[in-house]
């Protein structure tokens, strides 16, 4: 009896636990983590799309549709990573911090010179079959305001070299990101999100369009319930043990 209890609890406490590695909806409170782009060689020269690696963003400047290496920029991690269903304040901006101001996401970025920062105004959601909505995607830099700041959330599109540039070669939709992930945490993800800025934008990137490849990996953060089916498991071990040595 008592090995059966020790036994159950153990289940409760580990078995459990485990069971959300195997789901492809991310949960509010899981974090992207963002691998750093390399999208220049040594000598600082663009590097051919095809060997652009880690996490970039790239605008379609010459607007040929397509993506070639002069039009990335690298992306690295900011202070948390892109956390499911977390809206965050935007970042630094020419040198500047809005209260509150956190880098969250990505660590601050170089922009025509200056610094931008990307942030989302709702928390992203979705799963591998539906994608993740990044319709709060937005961006800010040389002293533009917050809101609207460069709008990120629609305008979907298809770059006409997005598997050379290692992105998905199609399903793009306003709004939505293409995500891939085994549904195990710690494993590997890719996100690809298209989006064109509109026309009116106080930036004056109005019509541009932009394109984005993050990637990491996916880290859970364990709900409340599962804590407590933890601490529940953990009892039982301590009762059938205090049982068991009683005299």
């Amino acid at each position: 009896m008592n090995k059966t209890l020790i036994t159950t609890a153990l289940a409760l406490t580990f078995g459990t636990a485990a069971l959300p590695a195997h789901a492809a909806t991310l949960n509010n409170g899981d974090t992207l983590t963002i691998a750093t782009g390399i999208t220049t060689d040594s000598n600082s020269d663009p590097l051919p799309i095809g060997a652009v690696s880690g996490s970039w963003f790239a605008i379609d400047s010459n607007g040929d549709g397509a993506i070639t290496g002069g039009e990335t920029e690298s992306l690295s991690q900011g202070t948390t990573g892109l956390v499911i269903g977390q809206a965050t304040t935007p970042g630094a901006n020419s040198g500047f911090y809005y209260s509150g101001a956190t880098n969250a996401i990505t660590a601050p970025t170089s922009f025509l010179g200056t610094i931008g920062s990307f942030y989302t105004k709702t928390g992203v959601t979705g799963s591998t079959a539906s994608g993740l909505d990044m319709s709060g995607w937005s961006f800010v830099y040389n002293g533009l305001p917050a809101n609207p700041g460069v709008e990120l959330g629609t305008g979907a599109w298809t770059p006409t070299n997005a598997a050379t540039a290692g992105m998905a070669a199609s399903g793009y939709t306003n709004g939505i990101g293409v995500f891939s992930w085994d549904g195990a945490y710690g494993d590997a993800y890719t996100l690809d999100y298209t989006a064109t800025v509109p026309n009116g934008n106080p930036s004056g990137f109005g019509g541009y369009k932009w394109a984005f490849h993050l990637t990491g990996t996916v880290q859970a953060v364990p709900e409340a319930t599962t804590y407590g089916m933890m601490l529940a498991g953990l009892g039982l071990v301590g009762f059938a043990a205090r049982r068991r040595y009683r005299f």
